[in-house]
């Protein structure tokens, strides 16, 4: 019978929130001030990197080690890109950037 429970909830993980920004991980859908847009699976894992971290600052390298793998190359700007992907389909203000040491979302108020 715990085997059968287990596995009940053991399904897709439960809705990311964060204020205005929210990050549904069964459909790979982020939402933003009301604008909804789906994301490539690189896309998906950086917001939720820094989903999971509101308030706290990313730098370059730290999202790079969460976002690829460890032999993975990685270009200079593949950061930069995808951050610029995810504000063109949520808008501006989704993440912040702080400039000279990385990227954040904001702390839901």
């Amino acid at each position: 019978m715990r085997a059968v429970l287990r596995r009940e909830g053991s399904g897709a993980s439960a809705l990311l929130t964060n204020g205005k920004l929210r990050l549904d991980p069964a459909n790979r859908e982020a939402s933003y001030l009301g604008q909804t847009a789906q994301l490539t699976a690189r896309e998906f894992a950086l917001l939720q990197a820094l989903l999971a971290r509101p308030g706290t600052i990313l730098s370059r390298s730290e999202l790079e080690r969460q976002i690829y793998g460890w032999n993975e190359e990685v270009e200079s700007n593949a950061i930069e890109f995808l951050i610029h992907t995810i504000r063109k389909k949520l808008g501006a203000t989704a993440i912040r950037n702080v400039r000279g040491v990385g990227w954040m979302v904001d702390r839901p108020s």
